[in-house]
């Protein structure tokens, strides 16, 4: 019997425990459907690093502005179209239709994927067309830095996946 009580116990203390680590973690209640990655915050902080890394002007960062809500409403529209052509690709799968009627939505989707690709080279080039050249030299250096992060992480996650 003391067993169980110290079982039960356990738990209780557990539950309480576990339900406030979770209170502490997220205090402002529900971060949407993706947590705080979604957009937003996170997405304005990155910004702004690189507006402080790079020393972009105030100018600079309000013509980066306005290039970003000038494309906002093609962005919408294209992501739109992109959850539409997957939703009737899922659709197309489920009910067993025909190889052409795949093919024809494996067309759709990948005409959308070339046309998000040129829109991000578009967005890439109207940014650099902005910085000074010291910048551009930053920016490659930021770059440079990003992707030996990078290709160490993936060097790390190689061996212990040999490890095992």
């Amino acid at each position: 019997m003391n067993k169980w009580k110290a079982l039960a116990g356990s738990l209780i203390i557990g539950g309480a425990l576990t339900t406030s680590g979770l209170v502490m973690a997220f205090p402002d209640g529900d971060h949407g459907p993706r947590g705080h990655h979604k957009g937003g915050f996170h997405r304005e902080h990155m910004f702004d690093r690189l507006a402080d890394e790079l020393d972009l002007t105030e100018g600079q960062i309000a013509q980066l502005e306005a290039n970003r809500e000038a494309g906002k409403e093609n962005r919408k529209a294209d992501r739109k179209a992109m959850r539409e052509v997957h939703k009737q690709l899922r659709e197309a799968i489920e009910s067993g239709a025909d190889q052409a009627a795949l093919d024809t939505l494996a067309v759709k989707l990948g005409q959308l994927e070339v046309k998000k690709f040129q829109r991000i080279h578009e967005q890439r080039a109207q940014f650099e067309s902005i910085l000074t050249p010291e910048q551009k030299t930053r920016l490659g250096e930021l770059k440079a830095k990003r992707e030996a992060r990078h290709e160490k992480r993936m060097q790390r996650w190689k061996d212990s996946q040999n490890d095992e």
